[in-house]
C-alpha cells in the first residue's frame, strides 16, 4: 500500500521517516530508506522520543544511523531530533516545512 502511494504521488515534495532514537538502526527502517533513495523519493528522517535519552546517547544513536547509512549513501538526508512530549525539534521541523512551501510557491510564481 505505502509503496504504491510513494510511486504514484508525483507531487510529493518530501516524506518523513519516523525513527525511534532509542533503538539501534533497524533493518526495516534502513531498507525502507534505501527503497526511497532508489526510487528518488525525497525524504527526511525524524528521530523521535529524544526526551527518553541523554544528549550523549542521542549523539551516539544518530551517529550510528549515519554510519550505517553511509555504507550505501553518499550523503545523509536531512534529519531532525524530536520529542512530541517536550516539543524538542518542533520548530526545526516546522521551519523545514515552511521553507519548503515557500520554495514551491516561489517556483509557481516564476512559472
Amino acid at each position: 500500500f505505502i509503496t504504491n502511494y510513494f510511486e504514484q504521488r508525483k507531487q510529493l515534495v518530501s516524506a518523513f521517516v519516523l525513527v525511534d532514537i532509542r533503538h539501534k538502526p533497524q533493518p526495516i527502517d534502513l531498507e525502507f530508506m534505501q527503497y526511497l533513495g532508489e526510487g528518488e523519493i525525497p525524504f527526511c528522517i525524524i528521530f523521535t522520543k529524544a526526551d527518553k535519552l541523554k544528549p550523549k546517547a542521542i549523539e551516539k544513536h544518530v551517529r550510528d544511523y549515519c554510519n550505517d547509512m553511509l555504507q550505501f549513501w553518499e550523503e545523509i538526508p536531512p534529519y531532525f531530533i524530536t520529542s512530541s512530549s517536550k516539543k524538542i525539534g518542533q520548530d526545526d521541523v516546522l521551519g523545514f516545512i515552511d521553507a519548503t512551501n515557500q520554495e514551491i510557491n516561489q517556483i509557481r510564481h516564476e512559472n
